[in-house]
């Protein structure tokens, strides 16, 4: 089986200085696809430059922190218990949906294409929020979404709780509703040498100045990517629109 790679930039649109990490690291080649947050303050300046690369089909990356009670800096302002609590209410439930159907709406406006969808802080790890992306990815047809068999670890907050059989569950619903995704996950530019076969997702955050951990990531990609390179020890570099689940 060959080994394909997507790397995949988050937090398009949230500032100036990712916007131009970024696009700068998609035009050289050092990024394979990109999500954007359709409510953040630069999100029309992100538009703007993928257009001009002639780029429209990328991720949507829904933001629900302020549904949640997530805030900057890993404050949450209901303990874990409490919300998961709150995602058993069918009004919470509902109240993540209609914010999610409103980011895909924006989304749509700008006159782009979905090729996948996942979430800020990956909080479609919680089953119920993962319910609503995936009845919204069928109404919408977007065709692939972020998933991690092993769970995701949030580095500034407590983790979303694992479970080995539920996220088996998970995966089998995806397959079920004919939604893509790969078989491995990975966060982190210096995860570059861990690469295996089959299809890897490699969520980056690369940003031209601004917070020193996402300028350090777009250094590495900038001085680590080539596709050519990657493609003479056999891995190929690819985007979520030219993905079809290997798994």
């Amino acid at each position: 089986m060959s080994k394909l790679l997507i790397i995949n930039a988050d937090d398009l649109g949230l500032s100036k200085e990712i916007n131009t990490g970024i696009l700068q690291s998609i035009e050289c080649g050092a990024v394979s696809d990109t999500s954007l947050l359709v409510k953040a303050p630069y999100a029309r300046h992100a538009v703007s430059g993928l257009k001009s690369l002639g780029i429209r089909h990328l991720g949507i990356h829904i933001n629900l922190d302020d549904v949640l009670g997530w805030r900057p800096g890993g404050v949450e302002l209901n303990d874990r218990h409490k919300l998961l609590e709150m995602l058993d209410e069918p009004d919470f439930i509902r109240e993540c949906m209609q914010e999610t159907t409103k980011q895909i709406e924006i989304f749509l406006s700008f006159g782009l294409t979905p090729s996948h969808i996942d979430t800020h802080h990956h909080v479609h790890g919680f089953a119920p929020i993962f319910e609503v992306l995936l009845d919204l990815s069928g109404v919408w047809s977007i065709p692939a979404m972020r998933f991690s068999r092993q769970g995701y670890r949030l580095p500034t907050r407590e983790d979303i709780p694992f479970d080995d059989e539920l996220y088996g569950r998970m995966e089998v619903r995806l397959r079920q509703k004919g939604i893509n995704f790969s078989s491995r996950l990975l966060e982190g530019a210096r995860m570059i040498d861990v690469i295996y076969h089959g299809t890897t997702e490699l969520v980056v955050h690369p940003s031209l100045g601004g917070e020193t951990w996402r300028s350090e990531e777009f250094e590495i990609l900038r001085s680590r990517i080539d596709a050519r390179e990657l493609d003479h020890i056999g891995i190929k570099l690819i985007s979520f629109k030219d993905f079809t689940s290997d798994v």
